[in-house]
């Protein structure tokens, strides 16, 4: 079975809403093919690339930019759609729900909806929050309530504008291909380093982009800790065992050498397939098969590709 974990759904009615921004959109930075909405159109692409189902998400950067009550509406029509969706084709499609914690109450009501009405499988979170980092205590809350419904949660990367010079649109979009691998990176440290991963032990963690800047640089990461921030860990916790909770998606957009090292990291029980569909070329195409691909070509035992295509997914979302 393959389970697509990072598979983004812009319904049409949350593509119109966000279109009023300056990110998404025809003639944008981010533009999305509208084709995405279609049902058959998505499942002629997994029938074609043998895909069995989609875990639907949403792509975080949808709210930059909106109001806290506009940013709630917008997960809102996207966890609606989704549901939606799923429980037209329940074989081929699940629920994970998209939250912004601009407005931590807000978000909370949203999840316990989410999880009563709408099949919630899991929880879409921005790497940061308007700013804040994940690791904000007015955010523990709501890791507390996504503990105690063992979901899953799935970091995507946001803007962060700080720095010109990886501007997205002045900096020929370095903010999309480079900035944001750093901000899901900048939010696990943030994770460790805080104290939050100890305080909630049960949080399972999925970052997008194969854990970005986590596997490439990760001895570097370990060795400044070791040597200069072990006060900032568990006494008697070494950091290597703050990243077993933390697992990665192979959306890499089918760069070959790079699948080994995030395989390197993860492992067989903490990767989990995914795409990055609708986006990359041919209407996302290209990321699924070149996706595909990258995957395949790791030399790796049979019973562990299996896990990666979907095992691994179909036991963090719970799918019989």
């Amino acid at each position: 079975m393959i389970i697509d974990f990072s598979a983004h759904h812009i319904s049409r009615r949350v593509g119109k809403y966000i279109s009023r921004a300056k990110w998404y959109g025809p003639g944008t930075i981010m533009n999305f093919p509208e084709q995405n909405a279609d049902p058959e159109v998505r499942l002629a692409l997994m029938e074609k690339y043998g895909v069995d189902m989609q875990a639907l998400t949403q792509t975080a950067p949808v709210v930059v930019g909106f109001k806290p009550d506009e940013a709630a509406e917008i997960c809102r029509l996207s966890n609606d759609d989704n549901y939606a969706l799923c429980k037209a084709y329940p074989k081929k499609f699940v629920n994970i729900c998209f939250f912004s914690l601009q407005d931590v109450k807000s978000a909370m009501k949203e999840l316990e909806r989410a999880v009563k009405e709408l099949d919630c499988r899991g929880v879409t979170l921005g790497s940061n929050q308007a700013g804040k980092g994940l690791d904000s205590a007015e955010f523990y809350p709501f890791y507390e309530k996504v503990v105690a419904y063992d979901l899953p949660i799935f970091i995507h990367p946001v803007q962060w504008e700080s720095y010109p010079l990886v501007d997205a649109y002045k900096g020929w979009k370095n903010m999309l291909v480079l900035g944001w691998p750093f901000d899901t990176t900048q939010a696990a440290w943030r994770l460790v380093l805080s104290g939050t991963i100890d305080r909630f032990p049960g949080l399972k963690v999925v970052l997008h982009h194969y854990g970005a800047m986590l596997p490439f640089f990760s001895r570097r990461i370990e060795q400044n800790i070791r040597m200069s921030l072990k006060d900032r860990l568990k006494p008697g916790k070494d950091i290597t065992e703050y990243w077993k909770s933390f697992y990665g998606d192979t959306a890499l957009d089918g760069a070959v050498a790079s699948y080994p090292v995030g395989y390197a990291f993860f492992g067989p029980d903490r990767t989990v397939f995914g795409t990055d569909y609708p986006f990359g070329a041919e209407s996302g195409e290209d990321f699924y098969r070149e996706n595909l691909k990258g995957v395949r070509a790791m030399k790796i035992p049979a019973r562990d590709m299996k896990k990666v295509l979907g095992e691994n997914a179909k036991r963090l979302l719970k799918i019989k």
